[in-house]
């Protein structure tokens, strides 16, 4: 797939042809890239039964001496996160205090980034393969027993940013499609709902590559939506720029009702819902849309009222990313850079507890982290 810094660049340049119509268009860097095999009806991908046997290598971090919150303290699943591994992004598995840290799908080269963890004890994740197309691999809570699912072909399609709904039957995808051009986008983007039992793809919001990106689809508690946010290039700025927007909306999952959340010039990204579904929430300026930025997060109803801003990290920073919601919706586990440069070490996990608004370290062992999720077990 296409590194998003060059994708947005040309993405952004066929936009601003648009944009005086109103016309709308992460982590480390990405973006997404393509699928003819799928239609806006449903499609056949082909897939691929063959089960990996994992290796995993472990690395000498320390379990915390902090006190961390009660809900998080008692966790008994594995908390993911990316790290740098030689200059490649790649998942690790920890325990919440730091112990039994490894790297994880040491099988696969490449990336392996962007975990998340299914209620049933599954963990889906993105493959990036040296030279093939990106594709969604789900294994084990543990990181055994990788496969690969609705495979995508190189130069027919790629997926991102895999999520599963909330009762482990399908898996919702950034889905790009058709064959980019000579340094160019793909032709389309969609978002991608993968049906684990027989392999097919749905595709809904589909539309050309040089309105608008979508990012990280998340499900509802319910599984009835999905919140994802799109990014936009600015007018006169091309690319990765200050001047860029970002916006939250929600979809029905059968693609009707697309509803806006929060303004354009807001620029909040990387949403989730929690699960009991009363909330969701933003960060501003989403690392991967905007290497500097005042990183805070926010909290809104559904509908998009009662937003509220819960991090105040300044002109100056910290900057906040990356932000999930624990499996007991008690605290928010996040990224916080020490500045609002993005890509200036260190770059370290915290919990926001929600209620004493407590901002505590969970993981500080390494230089930087990315997209931390931890495993549901209850």
């Amino acid at each position: 797939m296409l590194g998003t810094a060059r994708v947005r660049a040309l993405v952004a340049g066929s936009a601003m042809l648009l944009f005086a119509t109103g016309c709308t268009v992460d982590d480390g860097g990405t973006a997404a890239t393509a699928s003819p095999t799928t239609s806006a009806a449903t499609a056949s991908p082909t897939t691929s039964a063959a089960t990996v046997s994992p290796s995993s290598t472990a690395t000498a971090a320390s379990p915390t001496a902090r006190e961390l919150p009660a809900s998080l303290a008692s966790a008994k699943g594995w908390l993911a996160y990316s790290t740098f591994i030689d200059d490649e992004d790649r998942i690790h598995l920890s325990r919440v205090d730091g112990s039994q840290d490894h790297q994880a799908f040491t099988e696969l080269p490449g990336e392996a980034i962007r975990a998340d963890f299914s209620r049933n004890g599954q963990l889906a994740f993105e493959h990036r393969p040296p030279n093939d197309a990106h594709n969604v691999y789900i294994s084990n809570a543990d990181g055994t027993g990788a496969r690969i699912v609705a495979e995508c072909k190189l130069g027919e399609c790629e997926r991102e940013f895999p999520a599963w709904s909330p009762d482990g039957r399908y898996l919702a995808t950034i889905t790009a499609l058709g064959k980019p051009a000579a340094d160019g986008p793909p032709p389309e983007f969609a978002i991608g709902i993968i049906d684990l039992a027989t392999q097919r793809v749905r595709l809904i919001l589909r539309h050309p590559s040089h309105e608008f990106q979508e990012q990280l689809p998340r499900w509802s508690p319910d599984g009835r939506m999905l919140v994802f946010y799109r990014w936009r290039a600015a007018k006169d700025q091309p690319g990765e720029s200050p001047d860029a927007e970002a916006a939250v909306f929600t979809v029905n999952v059968d693609g009707t009702g697309v509803k806006q959340l929060t303004p354009w010039k807001m620029r909040c990204g990387d949403p989730d819902w929690s699960p009991d579904g009363s909330t969701i929430i933003c960060t501003t300026y989403p690392p991967g849309d905007f290497d500097v930025g005042q990183g805070d997060i926010y909290t809104m109803k559904p509908d998009g009222s009662k937003l509220r801003q819960v991090t105040k990290n300044g002109a100056t920073g910290p900057r906040a990313g990356h932000a999930r919601f624990t499996p007991d919706g008690k605290a928010i586990l996040y990224v916080r850079a020490a500045t609002q440069d993005w890509q200036s070490p260190p770059r370290h996990i915290y919990a926001l507890e929600l209620a004493t608004a407590q901002d505590i370290p969970v993981l500080t062992e390494r230089d930087i982290y990315t997209r931390p999720a931890l495993q549901p077990t209850s």
